[in-house]
């Protein structure tokens, strides 16, 4: 994708460093949508060993906080899916500048909290912003092209599994909010038929193996 001669080196940090933003941006959302999931699969192996009864609440109260991630959206980002015929970098390029235009949500509260939340951990940000700057302006050019190309195929990846364990999330909240007005018994095995579509999912089998974090 790139060449040193007809790339400049400046061109080369400011796309690292803008692959690398992103990367981070979506990192965070990610591992809180994976843990979740690795979690609810924890639950449910955990709840076979209960009776009916307390199986029955173990997996609603499992089911239910991985459902309320749906809700969360400043925990989350909405990022649109790939276009048939778009091509991956430009997939990829598109996210970037759709990112650097979306600001950071935030939950929704008033007053002083709203204030110190909107403040919090910007020092902490900007001094990570500089080290990264720094960084890759000690880079030679060819690293610099190297580690582009390596972070378009991580981006690309990434966004590609988020938006994968997005889906399977929002299915879950769906389902489960159909069955919370059936009775104990159908809703039994309502719960426990949602529980495994999920963890048999591909977007799923994709990830489980990766560490919770």
């Amino acid at each position: 994708m790139f060449r040193t001669a007809e790339t400049s080196r400046d061109t080369l940090i400011t796309t690292a460093y803008r692959l690398h933003r992103t990367r981070w941006r979506i990192l965070e959302p990610y591992r809180r949508l994976k843990n979740a999931l690795k979690k609810l699969q924890e639950d449910y192996l955990k709840s076979k060993e209960a009776n009916a009864l307390m199986r029955y609440v173990k997996l609603g109260q499992s089911v239910r906080e991985v459902a309320m991630l749906e809700k969360q959206y400043w925990k989350l980002l909405n990022i649109p899916a790939q276009e048939g015929t778009e091509d991956a970098n430009c997939y990829v390029v598109k996210i970037i500048e759709l990112l650097e235009d979306t600001p950071t949500q935030l939950p929704p509260t008033r007053g002083i909290g709203a204030l110190l939340q909107s403040t919090i951990g910007k020092p902490a940000e900007a001094n990570v912003d500089t080290v990264l700057h720094d960084s890759l302006k000690a880079r030679k050019s060819e690293d610099l092209v190297k580690e582009c190309e390596g972070l378009y195929a991580q981006l690309y990846r990434l966004t590609k599994k988020y938006l994968g364990l997005r889906r399977l999330i929002k299915e879950l909240h769906d389902k489960y909010e159909a069955t919370r007005m059936f009775p104990i018994v159908p809703r039994y095995a309502m719960l426990k038929k949602m529980i495994k579509a999920t963890l048999r999912a591909p977007e799923f089998a994709d990830i489980c193996h990766e560490q919770t974090e």
